[in-house]
């Protein structure tokens, strides 16, 4: 079964708990979307794919915090699409201490089966930083509240905050993982025009990661949280897309490609790996056999990760095949040219284990 096409509502920030890296700086306040918004998002995904289940999702700021008029008008219709048929359920975004307060059993009513959280970061000195009126372990105890409630939890995390490293970003992946969520996203923070983030960086308080350092950062958050069972749904933020505010990008590691760099590491890591413990001299060549969408990220640009690998290792011929059987990031290893017989007697096996 396919999953439900999202209908994105978009949710200001600028009335979220404090500690928020993406509310405006000066307590800014941006229009509040309405019913009219919810139907014309809803109208949207319908026509796009007509017949293909729905899913209402609210996304950026923190649904509960908004005053109580325009919630309970956002809730209503959002549960009027429920009823009617015209949505399947529907997803909000609820900061950590929201999520620690706001009856559960009246939004599971409503048609909510999905709750975002960002958690950003389990470090106190960077909530510190932030000036975060919660606990470190807040987000934590948010997610399992939720779980315990039947909810799908989907957590954020937000590697190089201010205050933060390559290893509190590791540690907030490693106790993110222990919850359980059932999926994340990771998003490098960047320093976003008019917010709590620019301030600092463009005082000198803040130098947000590069690139290449998020890659490095991300590559390690993202094997943790899938080694835990955690679906990744997303590496990178999109501010145009992903926030109603859409501000400029003044430093940070903003990349579209962000989650195709980071993939692309990860299975280079994981293809020499395969590889290493399958060479034996004198043979030349090998086969992978990678899961469909992650053959372009084996491959590189122009072919050109593959052709380090066969540098790496001096081969003759590395050749590339592809089975839905295979586990995403867990690429398989032939001895030779494989064959079909050969292949699917290797996924099968691994398959099967």
């Amino acid at each position: 079964m396919s999953r439900p096409l999202i209908a994105p509502v978009l949710i200001p920030h600028g009335y979220c708990a404090p500690g928020c890296p993406y509310c405006p700086d000066r307590g800014q306040a941006f229009p509040i979307p309405g019913p009219l918004q919810v139907a014309e998002a809803m109208d949207r995904a319908r026509r796009k794919a007509p017949g293909r289940p729905v899913e209402l999702a609210f996304y950026g700021g923190d649904l509960w915090s908004l005053p109580r008029g325009p919630r309970a008008a956002l809730l209503a219709s959002a549960h009027g699409m429920v009823r009617r048929g015209l949505a399947q359920s529907v997803r909000v975004t609820l900061s950590p201490m929201s999520a620690l307060r706001a009856p559960l059993g009246d939004l599971r009513a409503r048609g909510i089966r999905a709750v975002e959280v960002p958690v950003l970061t389990f470090d106190p000195a960077v909530l510190r930083r932030l000036a975060a009126r919660r606990r470190a372990d807040a987000g934590g105890g948010a997610l399992s509240r939720l779980r315990q409630a039947g909810f799908r939890t989907i957590a954020h995390l937000a590697p190089g905050l201010p205050g933060s490293s390559h290893r509190t970003a590791v540690t907030s992946a490693e106790l993110l993982a222990r919850t359980r969520p059932d999926a994340a996203r990771v998003l490098p923070a960047l320093a976003l025009e008019g917010t709590w983030g620019a301030t600092h960086f463009e005082a000198g308080l803040w130098v947000p990661m590069s690139i290449e350092e998020a890659v490095a950062t991300c590559r390690h958050v993202v094997r943790r949280l899938r080694t835990g069972g955690t679906e990744i749904i997303r590496v990178g933020l999109q501010p145009a897309v992903d926030l109603q505010e859409a501000p400029d990008v003044l430093a940070g590691p903003f990349d579209p490609a962000m989650r195709q760099r980071v993939e692309a590491e990860l299975l280079r890591a994981a293809a020499t790996d395969a590889l290493r413990a399958a060479f034996a001299f004198p043979l030349r060549e090998f086969s992978f056999v990678v899961h469909p969408r992650e053959e372009a990220y084996l491959r590189g640009h122009e072919n050109r990760a593959l052709q380090r690998l066969k540098e790496q290792f001096r081969l003759d011929h590395l050749a590339v095949f592809t089975s839905p059987h295979v586990p995403r990031g867990r690429p398989v290893v032939l001895r030779g040219i494989a064959g079909p017989d050969q292949i699917q007697g290797a996924v099968g096996a691994r398959k099967a284990s």
